[in-house]
């Protein structure tokens, strides 16, 4: 049986599915199971930055102390302190950092399942419901410590599925108290948002010279206008030129330190034509790429 990998060692080459991956975490436990409805409790000791995720399902995060921030897909960051609760809708990619100051991060992830979704609406008046929200979270306001109080009180050694449905029921009704009532029935109706990756973070791979930028499109979930469009918001230049830039400068630094041929330097960055590379190299620098490892 292969080892249990940590948060940090299983995202080094994946994003974090959740709550798919979440089972073969060795830092989180299962505290409740039925089908697609779990509820976890996570414990981080060391620091864990820019941890891609994406919830395939909806999700309730309780923070029982340390620190997260979670960053969307737009760069808009949130904080999460002790106490702090956050319901994520199905569909959403972030990142989450967590730096360690003096208290490790303890935290619960409720995900639900069809059923007690449906369950629980069906409860609830129709004038309450949203038809759809362009927003992918709601943040709860603590009340009378009605979270706190609500996972104290789960048995984690009660197996059966109905004591699960009727936490996950509790729960429901709790979010609705403590939140934007509207916005989380929203936020449970809808089956999907956009999966838009964060631009930023995604870029700053050296990964991504090898790709296209069709590929950087179809990866961050946009439409190639939709790419082009945010890509030049943000760095007020095309794609190509930028993509070609940092090519050239990666394949500058490579020569300058001298040991990788010009055939090699050209690969890396993503050029399988050396007379192209040489080309739009010299276009950036006034000298080809010899003259720059020979001048080392």
């Amino acid at each position: 049986m292969p080892r249990m990998k940590t948060i940090y060692e299983y995202t080094q080459t994946n994003i974090l599915v959740l709550p798919q991956a979440l089972f073969a975490m060795k830092d989180v436990s299962v505290l409740m199971h039925r089908g697609d409805a779990v509820v976890f409790r996570k414990q981080l000791e060391q620091d864990l930055s820019d941890i891609e995720f994406y919830t395939n399902q909806p999700c309730l995060i309780y923070i029982e102390s340390g620190r997260e921030t979670l960053t969307n897909s737009d760069n808009g960051t949130t904080e999460l302190l002790p106490g702090a609760a956050i319901f994520l809708a199905q569909g959403l990619n972030l990142h989450s950092d967590f730096v360690k100051s003096t208290e490790s991060l303890k935290a619960y992830l409720v995900f639900f399942d069809e059923q007690a979704i449906l369950e629980y609406l069906k409860k609830v008046k129709s004038d309450d419901l949203v038809s759809n929200t362009d927003q992918g979270f709601c943040l709860l306001e603590e009340k009378d410590n009605g979270l706190a109080n609500f996972f104290s009180t789960i048995q984690s050694d009660i197996k059966s599925s109905s004591y699960l449905d009727i936490k996950l029921q509790e729960l429901l009704h709790l979010m609705a108290y403590m939140g934007d009532k509207n916005l989380i029935h929203a936020l449970l109706s809808q089956k999907a948002i956009s999966n838009k990756r964060n631009l930023r973070r995604l870029l700053e791979s050296e990964d991504i010279l090898h790709l296209t930028v069709s590929d950087l499109a179809q990866l961050s979930g946009r439409s190639i206008s939709s790419f082009n469009r945010d890509f030049k918001n943000i760095y007020n230049v095309t794609p190509q030129k930028w993509l070609r830039d940092k090519r050239m400068v990666r394949a500058n630094t490579l020569l300058e330190r001298g040991v990788i041929s010009v055939t090699d330097a050209a690969l890396e960055v993503g050029y399988e034509n050396v007379s192209n590379f040489i080309r739009v190299f010299k276009l950036k620098y006034g000298k080809t790429p010899n003259q720059i490892k020979k001048a080392r």
